[in-house]
């Protein structure tokens, strides 16, 4: 009988265990479902601006018409370049601060690339700097990307 009040306790601990991780699954699940409701229905910007990352990421209108056009095979490339560059991190910056955004782009790259909205990458969401690297790719190749492009 000892034996079985021994158990006891290790079952309640375990039990309390997989509750307290099936909540905190159950939070996190609802939490990004809620975060891509948002993103589907322009978010909390204004001008059907979209909100991102811990900063302020936006995502003007014009940039979701504009990735609704990205062939897959440019969207794939972009997710690789991405991942390889900054871990997709559309607020990520370089130690030095030359590079930033999820593409590590150079401020003067970034401001003579087609389709861009100006100002600081890291202002915008990766799905705004997605846009822009494909078609700065379009115009100069991979060469702004010399290893993970």
């Amino acid at each position: 009988m000892s034996n079985n009040t021994s158990l006891r306790p290790r079952t309640v601990t375990v039990a309390i265990g997989v509750l307290v991780l099936t909540t905190i699954a159950l939070a996190s699940i609802l939490a990004s479902g809620a975060d891509r409701a948002a993103a589907r229905s322009g978010g909390v910007g204004t001008g059907g601006e979209t909100r991102t990352g811990g900063k302020h990421n936006l995502t003007p209108a014009k940039y979701h018409r504009l990735w609704d056009r990205v062939k897959r095979k440019d969207r794939r490339w972009a997710a690789r370049v991405a991942e390889c560059e900054s871990g997709r991190d559309p607020n990520a910056v370089a130690l030095n601060g030359r590079y930033r955004g999820a593409f590590m782009f150079t401020r003067d790259a970034w401001k003579t690339s087609p389709k861009s909205p100006g100002g600081d990458p890291v202002d915008y969401s990766y799905r705004t700097q997605a846009v822009v690297a494909v078609h700065l790719k379009k115009r100069d190749g991979t060469r702004p990307w010399p290893v993970c492009g």
